[in-house]
């Protein structure tokens, strides 16, 4: 497997050696053609001066002036009569004149032209520059050295950018390896030991970029992990533990309820024992179902207009027999018209839960009232008992899966701990929030807010 520095060094080197190849095919022959123009300008000029001189001086003087102007081994310059002959010419050991005059025929050309221009295969540039038509003319030369030493150069400037590139590029390398690629393995290990359930892993910090806030997102995301690991680890020990017992009392008692010993109201009184064990695992299920389904990720909270005051009406009719039955009382204050946006059927669920707990943890002889009120842009619903209350230390707890305030008087009212779970989930998909504030011994106010 590739590391991706390695695929990024690649990158780089394969745009590198893309832009390099374009900059040699543009700037090398544009500054070597360039140069040439030059020369080709400076030749043309240089001759077309000389023979301007001797046109308007022709004098020995003036032509061993020229001669000696162009003396230079770089350069040359001949004047040749009507027959092609030489007259005179610089003196370079390195030009063969008479060869050049041999192959050169001037009087063929009528203007200034430039005879010789292929500097990659010749030594020298050659211009004729003829004086009036049948005297002759001046052949000027130019060494083409100069030219070939530029090129040279640029080759050379060209190749030093080239290993350049390529120092850099391994620069790149190490960096992108130190920077960018051992940080992702150590996400990648990470990631490993996560998914194998190893979730105290630890990352580098620091870095304030997106491989930083990766890391950090890793790092959560393990303390989450650890954190869901012992949620769910505690809650299926508690449902184990809630199964167990009532499966322990519909066996043993069914055994004794078998036995021929066994009286008939005895037998009446385990019954009824069994039933409210059954009872109890019944509501455990649909609890842990309704829990189960909260948790689907494709729970939606269908919203709609709801009058509030309507919906609590009719919880109040049905629900105030059972408090009448243990002998307490059910009020229901309300401002009407009030609206809001809710699922009915889930915000009767949650309503009916915090009514089912006020009932059970409050004596006989108390009051539940239901209040709901408008607030801003809020609509505010209350259930406020006068029951055994909550301490300050639980009240933040008792919204947690399968949490009893008191163990021993759960059992007593037959609750599963999940009741107020499911009612904080339900007000959170509503987008909305519940608080309780409760005192031991002075009941409790469960206040649950949502937007219009």
């Amino acid at each position: 497997m590739k590391k991706l520095s390695t695929k990024l060094a690649a990158v780089f080197l394969l745009a590198i050696v893309v832009l390099e190849g374009l900059l040699m095919m543009y700037l090398h022959p544009s500054i070597g053609n360039a140069r040439v123009q030059e020369e080709y300008t400076r030749l043309m000029e240089a001759g077309a001066k000389h023979r301007d001189v001797l046109v308007d001086h022709t004098t020995e003087e003036t032509i061993r002036h020229i001669l000696l102007m162009e003396s230079g081994e770089g350069q040359g310059v001949a004047i040749v009569n009507a027959e092609n002959q030489l007259v005179a010419h610089s003196e370079q050991q390195s030009i063969q004149w008479d060869s050049l005059t041999e192959r050169l025929d001037v009087s063929a050309y009528s203007q200034d032209t430039l005879v010789q221009g292929d500097w990659k295969r010749e030594p020298y540039l050659i211009s004729v520059h003829p004086f009036q038509e049948g005297e002759g003319a001046i052949v000027q030369l130019q060494s083409t050295a100069g030219i070939h030493a530029l090129m040279d150069r640029l080759n050379f400037h060209f190749l030093l950018a080239g290993i350049g590139s390529v120092l850099i590029l391994a620069l790149i390398y190490v960096f992108l390896t130190r920077y960018l690629t051992l940080p992702l393995q150590r996400m990648k290990q990470a990631t490993e030991k996560l998914s194998v359930g190893q979730f105290d892993v630890t990352l580098p910090a620091g870095r304030d970029d997106e491989i930083g806030q990766l890391s950090t997102s890793i790092q959560k995301l393990s303390k989450d992990l650890q954190v869901i690991k012992k949620t769910r680890t505690d809650f299926l020990s508690s449902v184990s533990h809630e199964l167990r017992t009532p499966l322990t009392y519909v066996r043993g008692y069914s055994r004794v309820v078998q036995r021929v010993e066994t009286s008939e109201e005895e037998r009446v009184r385990y019954l009824q024992i069994i039933e409210e064990e059954a009872d109890r695992l019944t509501l455990l299920v649909e609890d842990l179902f309704e829990l189960a389904q909260l948790d689907d990720p494709g729970f939606r909270i269908v919203k709609e207009h709801v009058d509030v005051a309507e919906l609590l009406q009719h919880i109040h009719e049905r629900v105030s027999p059972s408090f009448k039955e243990k002998g307490q009382q059910l009020d229901l204050t309300c401002e009407s018209p009030l609206v809001v946006e809710a699922d009915p059927v889930r915000l009767e669920q949650v309503v009916v839960n915090l009514l089912d707990n006020a009932m059970h943890y409050s004596p006989t002889g108390t009051t539940t009232q239901i209040r709901a009120y408008a607030k801003k842009h809020t609509v505010v619903i209350q259930i406020v008992d006068e029951g055994v209350g909550v301490s300050k230390e639980e009240q933040e707890a008792i919204f947690d899966r399968l949490y009893r305030t008191e163990k021993s008087r759960s059992r007593k009212h037959g609750g599963s701990g999940l009741g107020l779970s499911i009612v904080k989930e339900l007000v959170e998909a509503h987008g909305g929030t519940i608080h309780v504030q409760s005192e031991p011994g002075k009941g409790s106010t469960f206040t649950v807010t949502l937007s219009k």
